[in-house]
């Protein structure tokens, strides 16, 4: 394993500060989180055909996570995931397709209502809105009702957590499966909510710490850490998770873009390596190193469980393409090279110019103007400081020269 001092200052800083420039900014949070309530608030509407069966929306997947990065482009969107669980109605009570029909009816009158020019799409699983304001946002709405009993069930046969059943929801199907058109209780499930209390559990020494200092910051010192939501703050795995997934988009990008590791896989191997690290730096050493330890093999079958349904493989999909697992091995290791080639770097400078050939030159160029305007920034600022016409101690991109402690390498 590698000695603390194999880690450069440079490269501590750089990646930080890579983190910071895939971090969607705090607006866009905002706006997802506008639209997502306005929604529910429109389906609670007295007109509502839907009010009587306590429509419950909130979002799931990465903005949930506090794990969503900034597109690479101006022609991609940010991918909002809702669920919309009517609390009021049971799987025994309606079809996955009148489910369905019910959302979609009510979705159609919100497209009406806000003025949004698409039509309302729909998927295997979901329906969509896509905003036409510039604001670079999709919405995928999925119609579910609670599952809890069955998913607290399953857990304790697994001998798992069964605290992670609350809010557990079954969602409807494709309209090419059996059970679509049936009253039946034979329904695809899910666990959104499940799975982000298990990814806060991953975190939550981080996740408190930095909700606590943003607290402080906001001068609400009795608030509970509970009251921040988990985007408010960005702890060290969730900057790697962001920092890993756009090298994994550039690296697919150039080879097979079907093959590209989900991010579900992504972003539960690397909860499961995370160990509490508090630096970003540390944090994708970690994870880097140890990722792979949490795929299990079962027989012939890579088995990634999901954390909240132990009986669901997030690598299923594994056994019938076996070329997505060689490229999720052969992704991974030229992640542990394109890092671990920089890690002892103390120029930042230099960390850029490396990881501009694995991250792509638009994120390391912005980066490298991100350095630029927070020096000239501090430099502003200390300059009627400097005693006698002093020039400012010696920066590595404006940082502060005091070193921190440095972090483990990739060993």
């Amino acid at each position: 394993m590698n000695r603390h001092s194999d880690i450069g200052y440079g490269y501590n800083i750089a990646i930080e500060k890579l983190a910071e420039e895939l971090a969607v900014p705090q607006d866009r949070f905002d706006r997802a989180e506008s639209r997502y309530k306005d929604l529910g608030e429109f389906l609670h509407r007295a007109e509502s055909k839907v009010r009587e069966f306590d429509p419950d929306v909130y979002v799931q997947g990465s903005f949930a996570l506090g794990t969503p990065i900034k597109p690479a482009s101006s022609d991609e969107d940010y991918d909002l995931d809702i669920v919309v669980a009517f609390r009021s109605l049971s799987k025994m009570s309606i079809t996955q397709a009148d489910l369905r029909r019910l959302l979609k009816d009510e979705l159609k009158a919100y497209r009406k209502a806000r003025g949004i020019s698409n039509e309302v799409g729909e998927s295997r699983r979901c329906c969509t809105l896509v905003y036409a304001d510039g604001a670079q946002f999709h919405m995928d709405v999925l119609p579910a009702v609670p599952n809890e009993s069955n998913m607290r069930l399953l857990l304790s046969s697994y001998m798992a957590d069964e605290a992670l059943a609350e809010g557990a929801i079954a969602i409807t199907d494709s309209d090419e499966t059996a059970t679509y058109n049936v009253i039946t209780d034979d329904w695809p499930r899910s666990n959104p909510r499940g799975f982000a209390s298990w990814f806060k559990s991953r975190q939550i020494e981080q996740l408190n710490e930095r909700r606590r200092a943003f607290l402080d910051a906001q001068g609400k010192v009795t608030a509970s850490v509970e009251d921040v939501p988990v985007f408010r703050v960005r702890t060290p795995l969730q900057s790697s998770i962001m920092i890993l997934k756009r090298h994994r988009d550039e690296w697919f990008a150039e080879r097979n873009p079907d093959l590209k590791v989900i991010s579900i896989i992504l972003t539960t191997l690397s909860g499961h390596a995370y160990s509490g690290e508090n630096r970003v730096s540390d944090a994708i050493a970690k994870i880097l190193r140890d990722m792979h330890l949490a795929i299990e093999q079962r027989g012939s079958i890579s088995w990634i469980p999901n954390p909240t349904d132990p009986s669901e493989n997030f690598a299923d999909r594994w056994e019938t393409y076996p070329e997505r697992r060689t490229a999720f091995f052969k992704w991974l290791e030229a992640a542990r090279q394109d890092f671990g080639a920089v890690q002892k770097f103390s120029d930042a400078g230099i960390v850029l110019n490396e990881l501009a050939r694995s991250l792509g030159n638009p994120l390391t160029e912005a980066t490298r103007s991100r350095f630029a305007s927070s020096a000239g920034s501090r430099a502003a600022t200390a300059a009627p400081a400097l005693a006698g016409g002093a020039s400012a101690p010696g920066l590595v991109f404006g940082e502060e020269e005091r070193r921190p402690t440095e972090p483990k390498g990739f060993g």
